[in-house]
């Protein structure tokens, strides 16, 4: 649904991206990830038409960039700090911006009462924005980018700033988003974990990786199970038998357990379980995983990398 090959973007002497590439497919929750300064907002700003990249494709449902308005008609955008109009209510808001999106009066009128219910925002929705908090906000900004139905939204950090309560809220509106195309641009790995099925991770303009984030997980990073014995003195022991099976990678002792970390999870952990079990009794034996953030740290640093 989203493909940008080849991108170059210069501000002044200052070379923002470099050559970077993306691919978003349809119907995915795609995360774009990097440290300050490798691109993110640049390609965030050049998908929604607001710059032009000095070179590089880019289509979005097969429109190529060059036709802004087709493109515009695509998508729907969550700026990082929305700006709106404060003395309007919720309601006048999403109903100006359905109109400027060329939908007519009764379109209009069904998307607006649809979005609203959608996000939740019928007890608000006749207050004036001035009066909303920031969560409030950034719902009103998700609707704006809904109302016209757009399949793609692209959602420039979409829960900084929120309340857990909030936060979560809208990670479930946005989960909960049938048939859409959603690229989530943030500095926050762990929303990105939350959010997406696949990512990519630009660093210095330049796209290092671009994977699903499962599939990173077993070439980068390590699946494991998080085993604690009743009787903590087993530990050394449970450590060194595990140690010794075939599925087991590597068997580490970390305070008042040990981590087993293997190759297939499906496969592997109830058997790492049951040979532990015989071993001692155990209290808790449950999969963990490698985080986003650890996965993005071992290759930037060029661990690993595949």
């Amino acid at each position: 649904m989203i493909t940008a090959e080849g991108l170059f973007k210069k501000y002044g002497k200052i070379q923002a991206l470099n050559d970077a590439s993306l691919h978003v497919s349809e119907g995915t929750i795609h995360g774009l990830i990097g440290p300050n300064g490798s691109g993110k907002s640049t390609t965030i700003k050049i998908l929604s038409t607001l710059v032009r990249p000095n070179k590089g494709q880019v289509r979005i449902g097969g429109v190529p960039l060059k036709k802004g308005r087709a493109i515009r008609q695509q998508i729907g955008v969550v700026p990082e700090t929305p700006r709106l109009h404060e003395y309007l209510t919720a309601r006048e808001e999403i109903t100006a911006y359905a109109k400027l999106s060329g939908l007519g009066r009764a379109e209009t009128s069904d998307r607006v009462r649809a979005v609203i219910k959608q996000l939740d925002l019928g007890a608000m929705q006749n207050l004036k924005l001035s009066r909303f908090s920031t969560g409030m906000k950034k719902r009103v900004a998700l609707a704006l980018a809904m109302v016209a139905d757009p399949p793609v939204l692209l959602l420039d950090e979409p829960m900084s700033g929120l309340d857990p309560v909030v936060r979560r809220q809208f990670k479930d509106t946005i989960l909960g988003l049938e048939g859409k195309t959603v690229l989530v641009s943030d500095h926050d790995l762990y929303t990105v974990d939350e959010l997406c099925t696949s990512v990519t991770i630009l660093q210095q303009g330049r796209t290092l990786i671009e994977d699903n984030i499962d599939s990173l997980r077993q070439k980068v990073g390590k699946v494991s199970v998080d085993i604690k014995p009743q009787d903590p003195a087993h530990i050394p022991n449970l450590a060194a038998e595990l140690q010794q099976m075939n599925r087991v990678t590597s068997a580490e002792v970390e305070k008042d357990r040990v981590v087993a970390s293997v190759n297939d999870p499906e496969t592997d952990i109830p058997e790492v379980i049951r040979i532990a079990a015989i071993h001692t009794d155990i209290v808790e034996a449950r999969p963990s995983k490698i985080s986003l953030e650890e996965i993005f740290i071992k290759l930037a640093s060029g661990g690993d990398e595949t």
